[in-house]
């Protein structure tokens, strides 16, 4: 997800009917600059080379999004009401991951890893992070795990997300402390892309991988 400001002005998006490596390209209404969705860069036009800003996101179930945000409304198509994207996703998880970057590279993990390893601390460069996976939403989110002035270490107890500092609980999907001593305090997201895994390596060749 991106900030569709540019220069100064709100632009409009739609698709362009075009791939690039594979990956949609986007145009805007207002300069007809065409952009890559992996970067968020403009290619083509008048607004070539400009970067948008990342902001985060989350891709899940429409029922874990409904549970947790009631009263959200959102769009159904036709021809994309009765697909079931998740399918796909379990099927070859291997084909499929998320991708972050830190002030020096971009990083990637498979989401084969992260099934089997659910709550992932991670230090990339100089920012220590933590990975996690929700099996039923198909939920990936990335939290910066300084909170505080203090760098907190994750790992799951009988399915709780739990830190080893404090002993407090947190929910994997929002970041949030729900019992301990941090309750309440909230994890930073992290801007977390998931993608193809042949296209992020092509837009990202040297891209790092986490290695178990």
């Amino acid at each position: 997800m991106y900030d569709r400001t540019a220069e100064g002005h709100e632009l409009t998006f739609c698709v362009s009917g075009k791939l690039w490596n594979r990956s949609l390209v986007m145009v805007d209404t207002q300069t007809k600059t065409e952009w890559s969705h992996i970067l968020g860069r403009g290619m083509k036009g008048k607004l070539e080379g400009h970067q948008l800003e990342a902001i985060p996101a989350d891709m899940v179930t429409w029922k874990s999004w409904k549970t947790e945000f009631p009263e959200t409304t959102v769009l159904a198509l036709s021809r994309t009401r009765h697909r079931d994207y998740t399918n796909q996703f379990y099927r070859n998880p291997s084909d499929f991951v998320l991708g972050y970057r830190s002030s020096k590279q971009v990083h990637h993990c498979s989401f084969q890893h992260l099934m089997t390893r659910p709550v992932l601390n991670v230090n990339a460069d100089d920012l220590p992070l933590v990975l996690t996976f929700d099996r039923e939403s198909t939920s990936a989110r990335i939290f910066h795990r300084k909170l505080d002035d203090q760098v907190l270490e994750f790992h799951l107890v009988a399915e709780s997300v739990r830190d080893k500092q404090t002993d407090s609980t947190w929910d994997r999907v929002s970041g949030k402390a729900t019992a301990g001593p941090m309750k309440g305090k909230q994890l930073k997201p992290h801007v977390a892309i998931p993608s193809y895994r042949k296209s992020w390596i092509t837009f990202h060749p040297n891209s790092v991988p986490h290695r178990p």
